[in-house]
């Protein structure tokens, strides 16, 4: 009976306590219902705002650069000198050096460049492509081509009258945007010139609208240069509540706990994948699951091996390889970046000691960041390790990437420091399009590192075929040496071989990247 009598007075309260917590949570969602909708519209309001001042910044960012270009070709085209006599090019390299966002200044004949500041004069007989715009000034502009096989230069170019202005990549770092597409675009015509991904490959234009700019049914805000033919227009982005400081996130979803739990839940999932890299990265460091292998760097005249670069690869346990183009990015968004830099150089030259401090002056090559050229903690364990292991500073090359020499200013007490110990410095992927003739003569180096593009181009008729020879100019007038990526058939090696014998090569004609114990000096 006692049990009987327990059992019914739970059976009758359970309904009651169900109903209240029912209750509770329907009133509890109205509550949130309705704190999320005031939120909702304070929140688009700010959003808007926000959006609108970064506009106006990007634009006057964009009037800065076509200023510069302005300036450069009025002043070039007064100049009296001799079209691409010794003088002319003299007075075009003084402009240059003085120019923050300007790649190069050079002269035309027609649609033929006949020489640049820093490639001197040049003998091209393929002419230039139809400009992909014409400015109510007259000027023409060739937007950068991201097409490898193209016959024209990966950098912005605008022409007037007998002088051509190649801009520099660097210029538009301010359109660069994670969370948002922003473009620049033609107010006249809607032509859109750039994107924060690059140039676009196909040609694309915007119609205008109340408020903005439609592209491909979605709805861009933008704003307009009121003395140059230049837009730029951003998406909205996240206007909601998800979008605002975390200080209006916490006072709205105080009042609205369940709905704020539901979306952050959201928001968690939509990001698994970044984190579930994170975390696998995190513990691949942890465990020493990375793996370097080195590619051999040859002296071309004769096949001899002079060095290697070392890279580091991934191989996830369930299977399959992730590319350094995706891990390296995160490693550098989460803190990772000084990390797997000390983990690749211990392996390094622990792996590659034994080349390292034979007879010879064979070289190892390693990628770091800015960020680690900058870090006293890694020049530190640099000097202990090669100390540990007996190996001279002069052995090691540490590369930066082109685009990191538009940071020169805060590079260049670095780069000092390493090379006052011996420790040599690179500039990879040279003729990318973000280093200026001003950057490289502030910040000087032991090497340049060709890019496989200018490679591919060679016995080719493209323009950039014809600056290899340049480069080299450039290289011995800086006092630096040249390895040229991107070696893959017997003609490509054949050349430098005969024009440039004093080059280095790097490629798959030489060797593919193997690891440590099956390399071979």
């Amino acid at each position: 009976m006692l049990s009987r009598g327990l059992y019914g007075r739970t059976d009758r309260a359970g309904p009651g306590r169900n109903w209240l917590i029912s209750l509770l949570l329907a009133a509890a969602v109205a509550g949130a219902a309705l704190a999320l909708a005031g939120g909702e519209l304070v929140a688009r309001r700010m959003s808007d705002a926000a959006l609108e001042t970064h506009l106006t910044e990007m634009v006057a960012r964009s009037d800065e650069v076509a200023d510069e270009v302005a300036r450069m070709l009025v002043a070039a085209n007064q100049d009296m000198a001799a079209t691409c006599s010794e003088l002319d090019l003299t007075l075009l390299r003084q402009r240059i050096f003085a120019a923050h966002l300007i790649r190069d200044v050079g002269r035309l004949s027609g649609d033929h460049i006949l020489c640049t500041a820093a490639w001197g004069r040049l003998d091209l007989s393929s002419p230039l492509d139809p400009p992909d715009y014409l400015s109510p000034s007259g000027a023409r502009v060739w937007t950068a081509s991201r097409d490898q096989s193209a016959r024209r230069l990966t950098t912005d170019m605008i022409a007037f009258g007998r002088t051509i202005v190649f801009i520099s990549d660097a210029a538009y770092d301010f359109m660069r945007n994670a969370d948002r597409l922003v473009m620049s675009y033609a107010r006249s015509t809607g032509r859109v010139f750039r994107t924060s991904e690059g140039t676009p490959p196909d040609p694309l234009s915007v119609r205008a609208v109340e408020g903005g700019v439609m592209l491909h049914d979605q709805f861009y805000a933008s704003a307009c240069s009121r003395r140059f033919d230049v837009c730029i227009a951003a998406a909205p982005g996240d206007r909601g509540i998800l979008g605002q400081p975390r200080p209006v996130f916490a006072g709205v979803a105080l009042l609205g706990a369940l709905a704020g739990a539901a979306s952050a839940l959201a928001v968690t999932q939509g990001r698994r994948p970044k984190q579930s890299i994170e975390h696998d990265l995190r513990r691949a460091l942890a465990v020493g699951r990375l793996r370097l292998v080195y590619q051999p760097v040859v002296r071309v005249r004769d096949g001899i091996v002079v060095g290697a670069e070392g890279l580091v690869r991934w191989d996830r346990p369930e299977g399959g390889e992730i590319p350094p183009d995706i891990f390296v990015p995160v490693a550098e968004r989460t803190g990772l970046s000084g990390e797997l830099a000390r983990y690749v150089l211990i392996r390094a030259l622990e792996e590659m000691a034994p080349h390292l401090t034979g007879p010879g002056d064979f070289r190892l090559a390693l990628n770091v960041t800015t960020m680690d050229l900058l870090d006293s903690d890694i020049f530190d364990l640099l000097e202990a390790e090669t100390r540990r292991l007996g190996i001279a500073p002069e052995r090691i090359a540490l590369e930066i990437t082109e685009r990191s020499t538009a940071e020169y200013q805060q590079l260049a007490p670095a780069v000092a420091r390493y090379r006052r110990r011996g420790y040599r410095i690179h500039i990879d992927d040279f003729g990318t399009g973000y280093s200026s003739l001003a950057h490289l003569g502030e910040l000087p180096v032991d090497a340049i590192k060709i890019d496989r593009l200018f490679t591919r181009a060679i016995g080719t008729g493209a323009i950039s075929a014809s600056i290899v020879p340049q480069i080299f100019a450039l290289a011995r007038l800086l006092g630096a040496e040249v390895i040229v990526e991107g070696i893959e058939t017997e003609a490509q090696a054949c050349y430098l071989a005969v024009e440039h014998p004093d080059a280095l090569g790097q490629g798959w004609f030489f060797g593919r990247p193997v690891a440590a114990q099956d390399f071979i000096v």
